[in-house]
């Protein structure tokens, strides 16, 4: 089953897909959101980067978002950048992204090191020596999450 597509309640600001995809790469930072066995909904900050069209997440080796993506592996991801509170305009000016896709874990020692090196070059991209000794470390205490993106949509308020 392919990601609803529920429309765009203000057409007005709705982004092109081109756009949203430029949003997705310029935050640093967006919300991963699963559900749980039981139905309820978890959402938990991450960073993240894009590599060849996927999402790259990464945490623990065990934990809530873990268990949840065990029964269900389809996620939504959301980043906003630009926000501004308008408090004169009882507004927001804002542009924002929202994924939809699946989450499957990477296990291939030689695959999560390349998507932690990718992490690395763009967080910390002057620092490539600090890098490859925090994945020498962590590298079997870390668990990294590949988003396969089967849609995303964007929005904004830019005036």
């Amino acid at each position: 089953m392919s990601a609803p597509d529920h429309g765009m309640r203000r057409r007005d600001r709705e982004l092109s897909e081109a756009e949203a995809w430029a949003i997705l790469d310029k935050a640093s930072w967006g919300v991963l959101a699963t559900a749980g066995f039981d139905g309820w909904p978890y959402a938990v900050p991450l960073n993240h980067a894009l590599v060849d069209g996927a999402l790259i997440l990464h945490c623990a080796t065990s934990g809530h978002k873990l268990d949840n993506l065990a029964g269900d592996t389809r996620v939504s991801y959301c980043v906003v950048t630009e926000s501004e509170v308008l408090p004169a305009e009882l507004s927001t000016r804002y542009e924002s992204a929202i994924v939809f896709g699946k989450a499957t874990l990477i296990h291939d020692e030689a695959a999560k090191r390349q998507a932690l090196e990718a992490f690395g070059q763009r967080f910390a991209a002057g620092h490539p020596e600090a890098v490859a000794a925090e994945i020498d470390k962590d590298l079997f205490r870390t668990a990294v999450l590949r988003i396969s993106i089967e849609r995303v949509t964007g929005k904004a308020r830019r005036s």
